[in-house]
């Protein structure tokens, strides 16, 4: 017998906002960084055309931490570092800016950031209408890092398939509070 929610997503079928998800703690601001550039273009490619590196996309919510509901038009400054663990200090390779849809919902594309010394991370600073600026980061398990002492910004990442070529996707959900 089915689960509600498999059956709702072996058919394609929205669920309603459970309470988990209206009830949830804002997302932790770890602060933006010392690497962040103004200005990066609205585009949802962060990665340059033929990266070197491991194809990463990135889904998600923006979401009003009280209620749930979905940010229309959150825009998400977001930036990393590339293969090699430099970020891009003279163009915008590996930044951009993009804005969340009807649902709040926002997808990206890059490659899976290097290890220089921290685990690999993703900057994101997050703006909406009437909420507080969010600044944090989606942080990835690596072999030097296989555990994170932030479990709520590591997400699980699965390896996909499209014909010959894999990648990884995670979903990372981000939560914003009122001013």
């Amino acid at each position: 017998m089915f689960s509600r929610i498999a059956l709702a997503a072996t058919l394609s079928i929205p669920l309603a906002v459970s309470s988990t998800v209206a009830q949830s703690a804002p997302t932790p601001d770890v602060g933006a960084g010392p690497n962040h550039r103004p200005g990066a273009p609205f585009r949802a490619k962060l990665s340059p055309p033929l990266a070197e590196g491991t194809t990463l996309v990135v889904k998600g919510h923006v979401r009003d931490a009280d209620s749930g509901a979905g940010l229309v038009r959150a825009v998400l400054d977001v930036y990393q570092a590339d293969h090699t663990g430099r970020y891009d200090q003279r163009g915008y390779d590996y930044r951009a800016r993009l804005l969340s849809d009807e649902q709040g919902y926002f997808e990206l594309e890059t490659i899976v950031p290097s290890n220089y010394g921290p685990p690999p991370h993703i900057h994101m600073i997050v703006t909406a209408a009437g909420y507080r600026a969010l600044r944090t980061e989606m942080r990835l398990r690596d072999e030097q890092h296989p555990k994170n002492d932030r479990p709520e910004l590591t997400p699980e990442l699965v390896e996909r398939k499209r014909g010959e070529q894999s990648y990884l996707e995670g979903t990372f959900d981000l939560r914003l509070r009122r001013k």
